[in-house]
């Protein structure tokens, strides 16, 4: 019983799968969870205030061009969305190509931008960006705990290439008071959806902080990254020209 709310966090979880990424699921389900990812991501991913730090704060020195943004994993596109109503608000050009593999998500994607010229939907695989070709931002959430180490190293390479100002990576920290929030709470936000497994098993799948730096350390592509901490319990990967400076390895 004790393992249900507090498992063995040791390791990342790479070898069981999520029930997003099975085929032949109950379709009504799977849209209700896909588009439960809005709630969730705007009550915790923290991705509104990483893409005013780190790239809102960089287009606005230049504010007269067009800048381009890669959202890698993109899902239903409300992080792109929420990337060009920012945009809008502060008087910015911001051309967002969102890229997901999976047409069940994209579905629901092109229904939500209907009313977003901005944003342009592509699908394909994010370990094979080099068609895409280079952007002035990159940005995933959510993307790296679904990859393996291998996997990791091979998309990094290709951002590393392809990223014009700087890319960020947010992403899920492996915490044993964030399995056990979400295993409580997750019920009441998500209900009759695939979000309680498939959370409760990205969590396992999740990274410290000290493993992704001797990862980068030992596998990167030889460039700076760094890896900050942010609330609640998320670690990103930080590259390129606005890098936070004197942080301590957090990101308040």
């Amino acid at each position: 019983m004790l393992d249900y709310f507090f498992p063995n966090l040791q390791r990342r979880n790479t070898s069981h799968k999520e029930m997003l990424e099975l085929p032949d699921l109950d379709l009504k389900r799977t849209r209700r969870t896909i588009r439960q990812f809005k709630l969730i991501n705007c009550l915790f991913s923290g991705s509104r205030r990483l893409l005013r730090r780190y790239f809102f704060s960089v287009m606005e020195k230049q504010p007269d061009r067009v800048y381009t943004l890669l959202d890698i994993g993109a899902g239903g596109c409300d992080i792109a969305i929420a990337a060009v109503r920012e945009a809008r608000r502060r008087g910015l050009q911001l051309a967002v190509t969102a890229l997901d593999n999976d047409p069940r998500t994209l579905a629901i994607a092109y229904q939500a931008i209907q009313d977003y010229p901005e944003i342009r939907i592509v699908e394909g695989n994010a370990l094979e960006l080099s068609r895409l070709g280079a952007f002035d931002f990159i940005f995933s959430n959510h993307l790296l705990h679904h990859l393996g180490w291998e996997e990791i190293r091979i998309l990094l390479e290709q951002i590393t290439v392809q990223t014009r100002l700087a890319f960020v990576m947010s992403d899920l920290k492996r915490s044993h008071w964030a399995y056990l929030g979400f295993t409580l709470f997750s019920p009441l936000l998500t209900p009759r959806s695939f979000h309680f497994h498939d959370g409760r098993l990205s969590i396992r799948r999740g990274f410290l902080p000290g493993e992704l730096r001797e990862f980068l350390r030992r596998e990167g592509p030889g460039r700076e990254i760094q890896v900050v901490e942010t609330y609640p319990f998320r670690v990103v990967l930080v590259y390129g020209a606005e890098m936070a400076k004197g942080d301590g390895g957090s990101l308040g």
